[in-house]
């Protein structure tokens, strides 16, 4: 079974990104993931403070909270980054996500869902940490969910009321987990 952690990029309070990534982790369980919602909101890391690079560090860290988010990383097969558009570009707490990190994310897909309350749907952010991605020998998939703007998009109890986002969903989910099964042999195989 394969396991895409569901990473959300933001611990604003009312953030619009929350029904997205719970959606998105429901849905890859419906597919036959294994998949969790990370939330560094319950999981807050602290800014990234060590003296040694997360690639020298063999994934000991000196924060519990840091150490966790390896364990999750570590054992995803892929991931899904809940992308929040902040100013035209992505969060902080998302990118001292990906900073305390380095080998967990080593030749593993990326599906990035866009997430903001204007029209684009965080566009502009999702393109932003393509690069970020790239850097640790990985892949975003060119598929993507953008939702914009979000509030529109689920009513106030986190169903999703816009029906003409399932078929993006359902293609999103289908590449990610054959990048990922596909990735994970020529893991193995290496």
């Amino acid at each position: 079974m394969l396991n895409i952690p569901v990473v959300l990029g933001s611990v604003r309070e009312n953030r619009n990104s929350l029904f997205p990534a719970k959606l998105m982790v429901e849905r890859f369980r419906a597919a036959g993931a294994e998949s969790q919602l990370v939330d560094f909101k319950e999981m807050p890391l602290p800014f990234m403070d060590s003296s040694e690079e997360p690639s020298e560090l063999n994934k000991i860290y000196p924060h519990e909270n840091v150490q966790k988010w390896s364990a999750i990383a570590d054992a995803g097969d892929g991931f899904v980054l809940v992308v929040s558009e902040y100013n035209h570009g992505y969060s902080a707490v998302l990118k001292n996500a990906m900073d305390w990190l380095y080998s967990e994310f080593e030749k593993k897909p990326f599906g990035l869902v866009g997430v903001s309350s204007g029209k684009f749907g965080g566009l502009r952010a999702m393109e932003q940490i393509r690069p970020i991605v790239e850097y640790f020998g990985s892949f975003a998939i060119r598929e993507t969910v953008p939702f914009g703007p979000a509030q529109k998009a689920f009513d106030s109890e986190g169903n999703l009321i816009d029906e003409t986002y399932n078929k993006r969903i359902d293609g999103f989910i289908k590449s990610l987990l054959w990048s990922a099964e596909v990735m994970k042999k020529a893991r193995k195989n290496a």
